[in-house]
C-alpha cells in the first residue's frame, strides 16, 4: 500500500515538474543603463496595450548596467511574445518624441520594429532561447 502511495506521489511531482518550460531571455546592446521594464505576454491584447494584465505571464522591473542582460524564467508552454524597455531616467514609463518615435532604447522579440504579436510570438514546449537585439 505504501508503495503504491509513493509512486503516486513521484508521478503526481514528475507531472508537475514537467508541465513547465524554460525560456532564457538575452538582451544585448544595452548602451545606458536604467531600469529594465520587461513583459511576456501569451495573448495579443495584453502584449499590445500597457496595464492588462490578463495574458502576462511573466513581468520584472530590475537595474541594468551597459552590456548585457541574461535571465531564465519557468513558464508554462505555449505560443509568447516578449517586449521590454530600458527607462534611462526612471520616470516609470517609455519616453518619446512627438512623432511617438521611442527615445529610449527597446526591444521585441524576434527583433521585430512593432508592437505586433504575430510577428513577435514563439512557440515554446520544454525550453527556448530568444535573442532580443536593441
Amino acid at each position: 500500500m505504501m508503495k503504491k502511495y509513493f509512486f503516486s506521489l513521484f508521478l503526481v511531482l514528475f507531472a508537475f515538474q514537467s508541465s513547465a518550460a524554460t525560456l532564457d531571455i538575452e538582451v544585448q546592446g544595452i548602451t545606458k543603463g536604467g531600469i529594465l521594464n520587461l513583459e511576456i505576454s501569451s495573448s495579443k491584447e495584453a502584449f499590445e496595450s500597457d496595464g492588462d494584465d490578463t495574458g502576462v505571464a511573466a513581468r520584472i522591473q530590475e537595474r541594468v548596467t551597459k552590456g548585457q542582460y541574461q535571465r531564465s524564467f519557468d513558464i508554462p508552454p505555449g505560443t509568447y511574445a516578449i517586449k521590454l524597455h530600458i527607462d534611462e531616467n526612471e520616470n516609470g514609463e517609455l519616453d518619446t518624441n512627438f512623432l511617438g518615435i521611442p527615445k529610449e532604447q527597446y526591444g521585441i522579440s524576434n527583433n521585430t520594429l512593432f508592437l505586433n504579436f504575430d510577428a513577435a510570438s514563439f512557440i515554446i514546449d520544454t525550453y527556448k532561447k530568444v535573442q532580443i537585439d536593441l
